[in-house]
Order: C-alpha cells, then sequence, then structure tokens
C-alpha cells in the first residue's frame, strides 16, 4: 500500500478505512452457528470433481471461514460449479455460481454475492503452502468474499524472496495502524482539505507517523518460522499472498487432483480450464458419517 503524505492521499486513506468500516457493517457477513458447526474441531470438506476427488481439512482457528465452506457445502452452493482461475504453478479457483450453467467459450469467476466474511489473515500460523486453501477478496486484508476459494500449487521460493516478502506485511500492518488511528480526524482532515490547509494536514500526518512508529515499536514484527522457510524453499507455494487472504484450510488427500487440474490448459481472462472442471458433489465427512448403534 502507499505511505500517505499530505493533501488528497491522506484523505483518501482516512475515508477508505471508513468506508471499509462502514461496508462490512453493512453487509449480510454469516456468524458462527453453533448448531451447524463444531466449534473446537477441525472439519472436512470432500469435493468430488470430473477430474478425482480431493479433501480440504477446515482449520478450527478460522471458525468464520470454516463455517461459511460448511455452510456452503450443506446447502449445495458447490455443486455443478465450473473450475476457473487455473493458472500452472499457482493456483485454481471456484466459487461463481453462475457457472454452474456457462456455456462452452463463456467467461466465468465474474460473480460475486455481496456478503463477506470478516479477515481472519494470521501469517504467522497459516501461509500459502502447496495444498493451502484460501478465501478470495475484493478488498484484501480487510474482509473475504463469501463464494470464491482457491487452492494453492505453487511453486519453490527463494530466501530472498521470503525477505522481501517480510518486509511487505509489515509495512502493511503498519499502515493498518497508522489508518485505525487516522479515522478519528476524518472531520478535520475534510475541513482541512476543504480550505486548502496543507500544513495542517502535514503537520497531523507527521504526528500520525510518529504514533504509528511507536506502536509498531513495541509489537514482534513478522518473520517466517524455520518451518516455513523450509516449506516455501523446498515445497513451494505463493508467499506474495500472505498477509493479503485469509488462509482456513489446507488439502489433506488428493493434491495429485489439484494439481492435475491445475496443468489443464485455460483460457480466457479467468482462466477457464479446458476440459471444464465441475464439482460433481461436495459434502462435509462428519455427515456422512455412520451412526452409533
Amino acid at each position: 500500500m502507499k505511505k500517505y503524505l499530505i493533501g488528497i492521499p491522506l484523505v483518501l486513506a482516512m475515508l477508505f478505512a471508513t468506508n471499509c468500516n462502514n461496508n462490512s457493517a453493512g453487509s449480510t457477513t454469516q456468524e458462527i452457528d453453533a448448531d451447524t458447526i463444531i466449534l473446537d474441531a477441525d472439519q472436512y470438506v470432500r469435493f468430488e470433481t470430473t477430474q478425482g476427488n480431493f479433501t480440504i481439512k477446515l482449520y478450527r482457528e478460522t471458525p468464520l471461514h470454516r463455517h461459511n465452506m460448511v455452510r456452503m457445502a450443506r446447502k449445495g452452493v458447490y455443486d455443478g460449479q465450473l473450475f476457473f482461475g487455473v493458472q500452472k504453478g499457482y493456483k485454481i479457483q471456484c466459487g461463481d455460481v453462475n457457472s454452474k450453467n456457462a456455456k462452452p467459450g463463456q467467461e466465468i469467476g465474474i460473480d460475486e454475492k455481496d456478503d463477506t466474511i470478516a479477515s481472519e489473515v494470521n501469517p504467522w500460523k497459516f501461509y500459502h503452502k502447496r495444498g493451502a486453501v484460501g478465501q478470495a477478496s475484493t478488498v484484501q486484508f480487510r474482509y473475504s468474499t463469501s463464494q470464491q476459494f482457491y487452492i494453492i500449487t505453487g511453486k519453490k521460493a527463494n530466501t530472498s524472496t521470503l525477505t522481501a516478502q517480510e518486509k511487505t506485511i509489515n509495512k502493511r500492518y503498519r499502515q493498518a495502524v497508522k489508518d485505525s488511528i487516522t479515522q478519528p480526524h476524518s472531520k478535520d482532515i475534510l475541513t482541512w482539505q476543504k480550505y486548502g490547509e496543507k500544513k495542517k494536514i502535514s503537520k497531523l500526518n507527521s504526528q500520525l507517523n510518529d504514533e504509528a512508529d511507536a506502536i509498531m515499536a513495541k509489537r514482534t514484527a513478522f518473520a517466517y518460522s524455520k518451518e516455513q522457510i523450509n516449506e516455501y524453499t523446498t515445497t513451494g507455494g505463493a508467499p506474495s499472498l500472505d498477509g493479503l487472504y485469509t488462509v482456513f484450510g489446507e488439502i489433506s488427500e488428493g493434491i495429485e487432483v489439484v494439481e492435475k487440474i491445475c496443468a489443464l490448459p485455460a483460457s480466457g481472462k479467468n482462466g477457464r480450464p479446458n476440459p471444464d472442471v465441475k464439482i460433481i458433489k461436495a459434502y462435509v465427512l462428519e455427515d456422512q458419517a455412520e451412526p452409533q448403534q
């Protein structure tokens, strides 16, 4: 993100933070329902596709996103959908409900509902390793869309790439801190902007920069763990997405199926594979368990 200095950019930063909060409050964000989700256990969703089957393990530590996928699977939302966003050595994607009836050559992957999920981004623990499952977002870092998710295949990264990404993530967190402490000054900033009070804006900006730096100095900076570095450098993934999107699960079975889909030729703006890959059925594994006698 930009480092906001004076004048209009600073005002836009403040407005952006305000609008995001307003949008989140006004959206149809789904809450956890104790009747339909196990609150302290990993859950598993099986996807049967025309290229084979795979299973996603959903993390208990990301309950909002976990519940969202469980809810979608139980409602049959994924059934009949086509995969898109196929990028060899990177990812595959799904979640366009309109893809169920897509004609050959039709662009898919452009439909998205208004409901959102509060961000559960946590790069310290959940990162974009090979097989990671994340939720797409139109406003990165702040919240996720409810429909579209992706699965990472990725490629190996070197340590210099990871070091650069650490700096990017820490810069992003600092900007989030500055956005939050800028918001209470919104009325003053707008007034000063209206009357061309650039010196006042510049002085406040310097003050906010100092406050943000002081807050960040008390926090532990993000750094990849040895395990994460080893995973990225030996197995691979997509570290450039860390700190932007919520990773809420991973492939526990059938990664070879994901790799197979990812290797298919794809065309169009949103990477529709050829041949089409359809989800025949998605279901929560615990729902298929036989009742105890």
